[in-house]
This record gives structure tokens, C-alpha cells and sequence, in this order.
């Protein structure tokens, strides 16, 4: 068994006061009964305290402390910023519906995640928001995303693996961290394998989800639909872009982490809530140690404990 939250494992020292205060109540329970006895006629309507209702506290009482150190994980996000993600295959564009689906998840964050981080990216990276439990203070940041008019030009996965990891490292919290990208697979970065390495030899996970389509889209570089909004090259030809998995493939399968694909948008929902549950499609395999959270057993208990106390009252 492992502590999620072990800065939190002082709770616990809660747990023998809690077991001496209900031995205590117990046997001061005991000796006033002595002094004052109950006729024996009157015993069945009696509503003083039993040996099963005192259980029923102190278990209750006992595993509602030991459930705070079970706690949840973090979840940091890496999105990709780059100009590519301003194509129109995934309506209204890759990066419109990623930022849109990503606030469906703020706003229906599943139960397993604590806090959630984002880190931006194109050829560098920006780390946008530090691991918060404020959930409006990351959907500012993604309405700012989306409102930001800055072309960004290139694709640095390594700078982006980087910055989530200083996210991690400065957290004072020592949780399970939790990273994922969005992205449509381009990188132009020589970064990546030293990411990798350094993720894989510190036991992290990443997920990736790749948005796009397999046809080569123009790039458009205005919300506008006229000729002169795409990016074209030096001799006038419009510039495409064209969906790249394998690089987010091999981040998944080198780290451990689960690959989604997303070609239409309609999947991206899906696979932002199942990659943040846990929910995994192999792309590789490697021996790891899986943890498994108990606080959810320990306060199903202690909500049964209660229960029952209820009914002995």
C-alpha cells in the first residue's frame, strides 16, 4: 500500500485519540450505569448507549480520518499552440474544440483529479497556470487562449514534457501527477528523447490525445475564410498540415501512457474523460507498479458506519 498524500499522514495521529476518547466515554458510560440502574422493566426502552453504537462512532470516527491521506491526483495539461492547430479539419478548428472540450472537462472534473495545471506550447513553451484547485482560474486562461491573435510557428514537444515537468518538481504536495497533451503530433524540437528519458527514469506517466484528420488541410492564419487568411510559402502556394501520430504514440508508449485519436472532434469529449480516468488504449507495453486509491473504500465504510449508527439511535 502507498500514501497518495503522505504530507497529510499527521492526520493519523488523530486516530489513537480518537480510539482513547471512545474507550474513555466508555467506561465513564459504564461506572454512571452502576450508579444509576435501570429497572429491569424498563430496559427494552431504554436509549442509552450500547457496546454496537459506540463501535459504530469509533469506526466511523477512525475511518473518516484515515480516508484524508488516500487522496486524489493532479492532472497536468500540456496544449498545443502551435499555428498547425488553427486548421479547420476538426470544426471550428483543431484548436477551438480542444480548448472547448477542455472546459468540459473543468466544469465536469472527474471525481480521481485534484488539481489541474496547463502549460501552453509551440517552439517554446509557457507554463500558464501552476497545479490549482480553481477551476475558473484555468478556464480564464483557456478563453485567453483562445482570444490570443499571436501566430506561434513551430512544435516543441521536449520544451513542453520540460515546463510540465518544473510544474511537478515545484509542487509542494508530493501527489501522484497525472500529464497530458493535446496536439496534432507535429514536432520540430530536439528536446524530446531527453524528455523522455527523464520522465521514464522519474516513473511518470504522460497520455497524449492527437487531434486531426488525415488529409492535409491549409493553415489559416485569421478567423476569416478568405484567400489572403492562409499561410502559403514563398512562391504563393498555400502551406498544409497534415496529422502526425506517431510522435505522440511513441511519448505514450515510452512513458507508459495511453494514445487517443481524435480525426472528427465528436471523439475529443470522450477521450479527454477517459484518459483522465485512467481508461488506457495500448500503443506498447512495459513492467510498472500500479497504485490503487483506497479512500473511496475507507469512506464508503464510514458512511456505513454512520448509517448504522443512525439506526441503532
Amino acid at each position: 500500500m502507498r500514501l497518495l498524500r503522505p504530507d497529510l499522514l499527521q492526520w493519523w495521529l488523530v486516530i489513537p485519540v480518537l480510539v482513547a476518547s471512545c474507550g474513555l466515554h466508555w467506561r465513564l458510560t459504564r461506572r454512571f450505569r452502576r450508579r444509576e440502574a435501570i429497572d429491569r422493566r424498563f430496559a427494552s426502552l431504554s436509549r442509552r448507549s450500547t457496546w454496537r453504537r459506540h463501535a459504530a462512532i469509533c469506526g466511523a470516527s477512525v475511518l473518516a480520518a484515515a480516508a484524508i491521506v488516500f487522496a486524489h491526483q493532479d492532472l497536468i495539461v500540456m496544449l498545443d499552440r502551435s499555428i498547425s492547430m488553427r486548421a479547420r479539419d476538426i470544426a471550428p478548428s483543431r484548436f477551438a474544440r480542444a480548448t472547448a472540450e477542455l472546459r468540459n472537462l473543468l466544469r465536469q472534473k472527474p471525481e480521481g483529479i485534484d488539481r489541474i495545471g496547463l502549460v501552453g506550447f509551440a517552439d517554446s513553451s509557457l507554463v500558464l497556470s501552476y497545479l490549482t484547485g480553481d477551476v475558473e482560474s484555468i478556464l480564464f486562461y483557456l478563453e485567453w487562449l483562445d482570444a490570443e491573435p499571436s501566430v506561434l510557428f513551430g512544435t516543441n514537444l521536449g520544451a513542453a514534457l520540460k515546463s510540465a515537468r518544473d510544474v511537478a518538481k515545484k509542487d509542494d504536495r508530493p501527489t501522484r501527477k497525472r500529464f497530458l497533451i493535446v496536439s496534432d503530433g507535429e514536432d520540430n524540437g530536439t528536446e524530446l528523447k531527453a524528455a523522455l528519458d527523464l520522465f521514464r527514469g522519474e516513473g511518470y506517466r504522460v497520455d497524449c490525445i492527437g487531434i486531426g484528420s488525415e488529409a492535409a488541410v491549409p493553415i489559416p492564419l485569421a478567423a476569416s475564410d478568405t484567400e489572403e487568411s492562409y499561410l502559403r510559402d514563398d512562391a504563393g502556394r498555400r502551406v498544409t498540415t497534415r496529422f502526425e501520430e506517431a510522435t505522440l504514440m511513441q511519448i505514450a508508449a515510452t512513458t507508459g501512457g495511453r494514445y487517443v485519436r481524435s480525426t472528427s472532434g465528436t471523439e475529443l469529449a470522450r477521450a479527454i474523460a477517459e484518459t483522465a480516468k485512467g481508461d488506457r488504449r495500448i500503443v506498447g507495453w512495459r513492467s510498472s507498479t500500479e497504485y490503487r486509491e483506497l479512500y473511496p473504500s475507507a469512506l464508503a465504510v464510514a458512511a456505513a458506519a454512520a448509517a448504522a449508527l443512525c439506526f441503532l439511535l
